[in-house]
C-alpha cells in the first residue's frame, strides 16, 4: 500500500496525506486522524522502503518534548540529561524535538529516517503523540503513562500509588485538614498526566480516609504566588496542619519563608511534603519528599527502547510502573 490508496480510501489528496505524514503543513485535526486511521487499516507505514534501503541503524534516538509556557526547566534538563547519559551507553545521539505540536514532529521525523526509535516525555493523559505511534514504523517509548497507550511502550513512576501513600502518611500521622499546592494551573488544564494521576488519587483516597483535601494551583513560584496561595487556603480551611507542594525546589522554599512569617514552624506547628519534584536536597532546611526519580525512569525507558529495536520487548500497550520513594 502506498500514499496514493491511503489518499483514495480516505478521500483527499495525496498531498493532504504528505502533510498529515510530514507534519509540513497544518491539517485540521478532524483530517489528521481520519487519514491516519485509513492508514492505519491498510498498514501504510511512511518511508518504511528508505529505512531499509538505508541499510543499517542511524544510531540516533528522537526525544518529542514539548515546551509550555510553565515548563519547569529546571526538570527539563534532568529528564533530558538522563535520557541523554542513558543512551550514550549505547552509543545513541539524541535529537530533541522541543515544537508545541509534537505528533506533527513525530510524522515527520519518522518520515525522514533520521532515527531508530522515539521516546516522549511532557507526556498528557490522553497524548496525540501516543494515536500517531501507531502509524509509524519504528517503536515509541513513553516516559510518562497516557491513558491512549495501546500504541507505546511505557515507562513512569507510579504516581496514582504515590498519591494514596502521600495522603495515608497524613492521616497516620493525625492530619485531617491537608492543602495541596500545585503547578500553573494551566497545566492541569492540559491533562500533564504525572499531575493529574498524583491529584486524582490523593482526592480519593482522602475521601476514604474522611481526610479533608484542600487544592489550590499556583500563578508562579515567587512569594507573591505563595502567599496569595497560602491566603486563600488558610481563608477555605484555617485548620490546615500538613501541606503537600506539588512544584519545584523555589516555590517550597517559598512555602517554608511564608509559613514562617505567619510564625508556623516546620514541623513544630504544620507538616510539608513535597511530591513530585526534583532537587529538594538544595534546600537549606530538609523537608520530607516523594521524588519523581527521572534518573530511574528515562534509564529504563532507553533500555526498554534498545530491547524492542533488538526485538527482545513486549508488545506495544507494555506498560512498567516504579515504585515511588518516600525520602
Amino acid at each position: 500500500m502506498g500514499i496514493k490508496q491511503v489518499a483514495e480510501r480516505a478521500g483527499v489528496s495525496i498531498s493532504t496525506v504528505s502533510y498529515v505524514m510530514s507534519g509540513k503543513r497544518s491539517v485540521s485535526e478532524r483530517t489528521k486522524r481520519h487519514v491516519l486511521a485509513v492508514a492505519k487499516d491498510l498498514g501504510y507505514m511512511p518511508n518504511v522502503q528508505a529505512r531499509r534501503l538505508r541499510g543499517g541503524d542511524t544510531k540516533v534516538l528522537a526525544l518529542s518534548s514539548p515546551v509550555h509556557n510553565y515548563t519547569d526547566y529546571s526538570n527539563y534538563a534532568v529528564f533530558f540529561f538522563a535520557v541523554a547519559s542513558r543512551a550514550r551507553r549505547y552509543g545513541y545521539d539524541i535529537l530533541l524535538l522541543m515544537h508545541e505540536y509534537g505528533d506533527r514532529e513525530l510524522v515527520r521525523v519518522a518520515s525522514s529516517g533520521m532515527v531508530d526509535g522515539i521516546l516522549l516525555l511532557d507526556v498528557l493523559m490522553c497524548d496525540s503523540r501516543a494515536d500517531v505511534a501507531g502509524t509509524l514504523d519504528m517503536p515509541v517509548v513513553s516516559i510518562g503513562y497516557p491513558s491512549n497507550s495501546g500504541n507505546v511502550y511505557s515507562v513512569d513512576v507510579d504516581f496514582e500509588r504515590m498519591g494514596r501513600e502521600a495522603i495515608e502518611k497524613a492521616a497516620a500521622l493525625g492530619h485531617r485538614h491537608v492543602l495541596i499546592i500545585g503547578v500553573h494551573g494551566q497545566a492541569y488544564e492540559d491533562g500533564s498526566n504525572y499531575l493529574i494521576r498524583f491529584l486524582d488519587a490523593a482526592k480519593k483516597k482522602a475521601s476514604d480516609l474522611e481526610v479533608a483535601v484542600t487544592f489550590e494551583p499556583t500563578t508562579g513560584n515567587g512569594r507573591d504566588d505563595v502567599n496569595l496561595v497560602l491566603d486563600e487556603a488558610f481563608t477555605v480551611d484555617s485548620k490546615i496542619s500538613m501541606i503537600i507542594c506539588q512544584t519545584n525546589p523555589v516555590q517550597v522554599a517559598n512555602v517554608l519563608s511564608s509559613l514562617q512569617k505567619r510564625n508556623l514552624v516546620v514541623p513544630r506547628d504544620i507538616s510539608l511534603l513535597a511530591v513530585c519534584t526534583h532537587g529538594m536536597g538544595s534546600l537549606p532546611i530538609q523537608v520530607d519528599e516523594m521524588p519523581m526519580q527521572p534518573n530511574e525512569t528515562c534509564s529504563r525507558a532507553v533500555d526498554l527502547m534498545m530491547d524492542v529495536l533488538r526485538s527482545d520487548g513486549k508488545d506495544s500497550g507494555y506498560v512498567e510502573l516504579i515504585p515511588p520513594q518516600y525520602v
